[in-house]
């Protein structure tokens, strides 16, 4: 559906969402909000909020156009390809790029690069062609992309076997002991229901083992290597046994951790975070059973350059 207009305010002192709702009764007025928050709607030619109260005279714009949801648009974004065969693809991510479309973000990601880069992936009409399993946008490293249907169902079926080999170098906040197993149960938080937790009850089996590479004050350098795959697993499993990622904001691994150090570190850590200011994951190495020949097959890509430039700037200090 496509919402654009132009229009002046005739009235005054009322809510922008809801003199929109008024105007137009067609668009609920959680759409209105939607697409104001999305810098979809402008007032007198700048981004505005909600609740703004209009004047008269405001100048109010709207141009959007949502992409059906089984429609993906290519988009010409380069992609780091480690391998290519005539069943499957493996791209190293870059951090900061969406795996899949979702919540009115249509352009952009990994799927449309896809898309755009090739004309054979499983399931081509849906909005993940292709995508067998996924990465967070902040979360850089290897991913694997099926070509056809036979492909992508064979690989999910490892991952869902745990027959996948998965390893991911993390930066986490302080030190940890040498290595340590986390099998708490994940469910979803009830009181920020974007992010999950480790539960008593009710949640998933999750199992997540890790080792101590290097220790530089106040950051440690793990090797983590998950044994099931719950979203955000490695995540809130750090952060569980009080080590989360560093950068990791939604899961306490912000730069509000810096208060937890002593004053010393604060300048240092501070310079950290203008390096990489992300969540310090990557998903290092990746072993399948390649669904054709039946042979292991592995890959491994190197840490990413933010990471690697903030290891590289612990280890001179």
């Amino acid at each position: 559906m496509n919402y654009n207009f132009q229009i002046r305010s005739k009235a005054s002192n009322i809510r922008l969402d809801i003199f929109l709702a008024h105007e137009y009764p067609e668009i609920t007025r959680s759409k209105i909000q939607f697409l104001i928050k999305n810098k979809s709607i402008l007032l007198n030619g700048e981004v505005t909020k909600p609740s703004y109260s209009v004047c008269i005279d405001d100048e109010i714009i709207c141009q959007y156009s949502e992409v059906p949801r089984n429609e993906i648009l290519p988009d010409k974004i380069d992609l780091n390809i480690l391998f290519e065969d005539d069943n499957i693809i493996v791209i190293n991510k870059p951090s900061n790029l969406v795996v899949h479309p979702g919540n009115g973000n249509w352009t952009g990601t990994l799927a449309n690069a896809l898309v755009y880069h090739f004309e054979k992936l499983s399931a081509t009409g849906t909005i993940r062609p292709g995508i067998v399993h996924r990465l967070d946008k902040e979360t850089s490293g290897i991913i694997v992309v099926a070509k056809t249907d036979f492909d992508h169902q064979h690989i999910s079926s490892q991952f869902s076997n745990r027959t996948v080999n998965k390893v991911y170098k993390a930066l986490v906040w302080g030190k940890t002991p040498n290595e340590g197993i986390i099998d708490g149960m994940i469910g979803r938080n009830p009181s920020h229901r974007q992010s999950f937790k480790v539960v008593l009850s009710g949640g998933r089996i999750a199992e997540t083992r890790y080792k101590l590479e290097e220790y530089y004050h106040p950051i440690s350098l793990l090797t983590v290597t998950p044994f099931t795959g719950r979203t955000h697993q490695i995540r809130v499993h750090m952060k569980d046994i009080g080590h989360p990622i560093f950068g990791d904001k939604l899961y306490g691994g912000g730069t509000k951790k810096i208060k937890s150090f002593h004053e010393k570190y604060s300048k240092k850590i501070k310079a950290l975070f203008k390096i990489l200011p992300r969540t310090a994951l990557h998903a290092y190495s990746l072993e399948i059973t390649h669904p054709r020949t039946g042979k292991q097959i592995k890959w491994t890509a190197p840490v990413a350059d933010d990471i690697q430039n903030v290891i590289e700037t612990l280890t001179h200090e």
